[in-house]
């Protein structure tokens, strides 16, 4: 008697054709992935042995991509367009020296942490370290009896989207208590790229696949050489450059009122510092960089917090411009310790390290309505 397949037994079948057909993908893959992982490893020992080799011959990998005037080394930077290369640094017949973290190295302290923040003008541009904002700032706190611990974060050239990102990298993982926020003299400035754009293309794919890369000295010997950014690194504008803000005015409120606002969020206190430059000490009138002082006071008074003004500061203290400032924009000893006297004063006035002083972050993001009529 003949039985006639049931519709079971069909699927069954249909199952193991299925299976069979798996297997054979299987094993076919397999075999082509132990080929190709044959085939490289040849590839990957000779890749080894040259790179070897050009450790030992090659020349010397250049020690930094931008000198900035001063002879500060700049070291490029996969994520921040550059920064401070760690070691002794000598510029000015100043010598300084940068940690690991890539911050000016400073003598430990006790108490509240202070973590300063801006470009040469915070970082100490040829101030020996005595001379400097942060260490007279914690001298200062120390004389009203705050013990403290005062960086700074201060990196030549910086603008408030690299000071961000340092925060984020760097800065943050110190636990400071309070920020003192410099950062005004790069956001402003005209040059020949825009922050924005630079740290755009840095995120992209190509551009993280040659940070990858850019640790193997096989690789940047053989590479075809990068195309150079229109960039010199200096301190001082030059008025006949032509470019753009390197931070447009409304991403320059921005960034500030973000940075207060994540320290806010962190519980830490902030305070602006509103530099001064040798022309608005001497002068005053109106130059390119007024809406973004005014700026920076509008998120002061947004998010309730303290805001000292350089330039009535060094006025109060009878410093003129010569004794004020090294060239046209850096700060000398004096104007650091004038800066750092008024600064402990308002501190702990405000009842700062027992009031923490953040941010208010209750209110929105500030909304400037401030017009940049100076460049566009």
């Amino acid at each position: 008697m003949t039985t006639l397949p049931t519709a079971r037994s069909k699927v069954s079948r249909q199952q193991r054709r299925r299976r069979r057909l798996v297997r054979v993908l299987v094993r076919g893959v397999g075999a082509l992935l132990l080929r190709g992982v044959f085939a490289l490893v040849p590839l990957v020992l000779l890749a080894c042995v040259l790179e070897v080799g050009v450790r030992v011959l090659g020349p010397e990998p250049e020690a930094g991509l931008f000198e900035g005037e001063d002879g500060v080394l700049l070291a490029a930077h996969p994520s921040r367009m550059w920064a401070l290369r760690p070691g002794t640094g000598h510029a000015f017949d100043v010598t300084f020296e940068i940690a690991q973290d890539g911050l000016r190295a400073s003598a430990a302290g006790a108490g509240a942490r202070v973590l300063t923040v801006g470009d040469s003008s915070i970082f100490g541009h040829g101030v020996t370290e005595a001379d400097t904002l942060h260490r007279q700032l914690q001298a200062a706190l120390e004389r009203r009896g705050v013990q403290s611990w005062v960086r700074t974060a201060g990196v030549p050239g910086y603008s408030t989207e690299q000071t961000r990102l340092l925060m984020d990298e760097v800065g943050w993982s110190l636990d400071p208590d309070l920020l003192v926020i410099g950062n005004l003299w790069s956001d402003n400035n005209v040059d020949g790229f825009v922050d924005a754009e630079w740290l755009a293309q840095l995120r992209t794919p190509a551009q993280r696949v040659e940070n990858a890369l850019s640790a193997s000295r096989l690789w940047t010997t053989l590479r075809p050489a990068p195309v150079e950014h229109n960039l010199r690194v200096g301190w001082i504008r030059d008025p006949d450059l032509e470019g753009r803000r390197r931070v447009p005015l409304e991403d320059y409120a921005r960034n500030l009122d973000e940075l207060v606002a994540e320290a806010a969020r962190r519980g830490v206190g902030a305070v602006f510092l509103a530099p001064c430059n040798a022309f608005l000490l001497s002068d005053g009138r109106s130059a390119q960089w007024d809406p973004y002082f005014e700026a920076m006071r509008g998120v002061a008074a947004h998010r309730g917090v303290l805001l000292v003004e350089g330039r009535t500061v060094l006025e109060q203290a009878g410093l003129s411009a010569e004794r004020a400032f090294l060239d046209e924009m850096h700060p000398s000893g004096a104007s650091n310790a004038a800066y750092a006297e008024a600064l402990a004063e308002v501190l702990v006035d405000a009842g700062w390290p027992v009031e923490p002083l953040s941010g208010d972050v209750t209110v929105p993001a500030f909304h400037n309505d401030i017009e940049d009529t100076w460049w566009r």
